[in-house]
């Protein structure tokens, strides 16, 4: 890693190389011996702290001198602390100097603790500064809720938002996974009437029947068995805000049924209740799967797909925008870089070639967990590698695992019902490994629906899968 740079300024040559003495092994040591060396030494190179001896030419008796240059200094380099150095017995003047922005002060003759013990603060006090600000930066950044690019594809997309955001129709956000859907619905949200009021996201496809029942819709006291006390819905909460229901295709039929009334007659009951309750939300709904077909296979209401459906938004997938990919990688990286606590700058032409032919499939989701493990595991201020690792993984940059399944078949006349066989059961499997064993969460992740607990009991007895969860 790059060492800090220190300054020194003072018109002595021996109190210059005996801090430079001092101070080489930890840090780059730059000298100054007036003022006007010192600004062409600041102009060219990054100084990470000014060590500046009052006791300027062509007064060093003077200390005003040395005073109103440290002004000067503050005033044109706000970021780059000050230690001065004074006289054994000038106290006074040190505090006069830390009032003017000094971080701090040692006296002559130099005592070699103090003046490593107050460089050694100051260093600290302004990484520690640089790391608040970039956290900041980057919290208020992702606060913004800013979509990030500028190819065609981002433009249209943050165009429709713009267009779409004002009205109060219910707008359906399709998108493959990691794409960003819960961001746009947030824009749509900010750039609405109702961006004071509440924003609340729910995983439709997370839940239980019950759980997404109760989390909706809230329930009275002794409602269900745990039901200890009267819970408010998000629908109640987010009253005038909006609401967003993400993989809403996970949702089961019979909330579908509640959701429905919600969406046609604005009013609902809380579980285990009688009287109505009015609410005045818009609905944002996410997927990426394809309602369509599940209304074909009787998994999800065609009524409530024609009221979720009025405005359709399709977020591209960082594969179909990947121009972006150098704007993305240094927005995520300022993130990461902050959150973790370091100062890493940028990442190497070689790196981002790599990040530019690898596939992607889980799109912006997947580049800032890949971002995040290389800033974890980075020595330096530049990622100059991925780790083994994720270098393995984009070395696999375009490879489709269908496409390499297709691949491994043999040359010679096969069997079809075999193959798709096996080819299901590994899915099976897969399904079940992700969900630990779960039945109804797998076979909802395979799209069953409302069926998941049975169709997947049988296939685990069609191909002989022994689970003992069956949740």
């Amino acid at each position: 890693m790059k060492m800090q740079s220190i300054l020194v300024i003072d018109d002595n040559d021996i109190n210059r190389l005996n801090l430079k003495l001092l101070l080489k092994n930890d840090y780059q040591v730059l000298e100054a011996g007036d003022p006007s060396l010192a600004e062409d030494c600041l102009a060219k190179h990054r100084v990470d702290l000014v060590i500046l001896d009052l006791a300027l030419p062509p007064e060093p008796d003077n200390p005003e001198i040395g005073l109103a240059y440290l002004c000067q200094l503050k005033q044109e380099n706000p970021d780059t602390p000050v230690v001065v150095i004074t006289g054994h017995d000038q106290h006074e003047l040190a505090l006069r100097a830390q009032a003017d922005g000094a971080l701090g002060f040692f006296g002559k003759p130099f005592n070699p603790d103090d003046v490593k013990v107050t460089v050694d603060q100051a260093m600290q006090a302004r990484q520690q500064a640089l790391r608040e600000a970039q956290l900041q930066h980057a919290l208020d950044t992702r606060m913004g809720h800013h979509i990030l690019g500028e190819t065609p594809e981002i433009r249209r997309l943050c165009d429709l938002i713009a267009q779409v955001a004002p009205t109060p129709s219910s707008v359906l956000i399709r998108g493959e996974t990691g794409v960003g859907k819960e961001l746009v619905a947030r824009c749509l949200h900010e750039q609405s009437q109702r961006s004071k009021r509440p924003f609340i996201a729910i995983n439709c496809a997370a839940m239980s029947v019950e759980h997404l029942e109760s989390e909706l819709f809230g329930h009275e006291k002794f409602a269900f068995s745990g039901a200890g006390e009267r819970k408010l819905g998000w629908f109640e909460r987010a009253n005038g805000g909006t609401l967003f229901l993400d993989e809403v295709a996970g949702m089961p039929l019979s909330v579908q049924a509640k959701l429905l009334r919600v969406l046609e007659h604005g009013e609902f009951s809380r579980l285990g209740g009688d009287s109505m309750i009015t609410s005045d939300v818009r609905l944002i709904c996410s997927s990426k799967m394809d309602l369509e077909s599940l209304i074909q296979q009787g998994d999800f209401r065609d009524d409530l797909y024609y009221r979720i459906h009025v405005v359709e938004i399709n977020v591209p997938s960082l594969s179909d925008h990947i121009d972006d990919l150098p704007l993305l990688v240094d927005h995520i990286l300022l993130q990461k870089s902050a959150l973790c606590g370091k100062n890493i700058e940028s990442i190497s032409d070689h790196v981002l070639q790599q990040m530019r032919d690898y596939s992607w499939q889980g799109n912006v989701r997947e580049l800032e967990n890949v971002i995040e493990r290389a800033v974890v595991l980075c020595t330096s201020n530049r990622i100059e590698e991925l780790p083994t690792l994720l270098n393995a993984n984009l070395l696999q940059a375009s490879v489709d695992p269908f496409d390499a399944w297709l691949q491994s078949l043999p040359e010679e006349k096969i069997r079809a019902e075999k193959e798709i066989a096996n080819f299901e059961r590994r899915l099976l499997l897969t399904a079940l490994q992700r969900h630990h064993n779960i039945k109804t969460k797998a076979g909802r992740w395979l799209g069953f629906g409302d069926r998941a607990k049975d169709k997947m009991r049988y296939l685990c007895d069609k191909y002989d899968i022994e689970i003992h969860e069956d949740s």
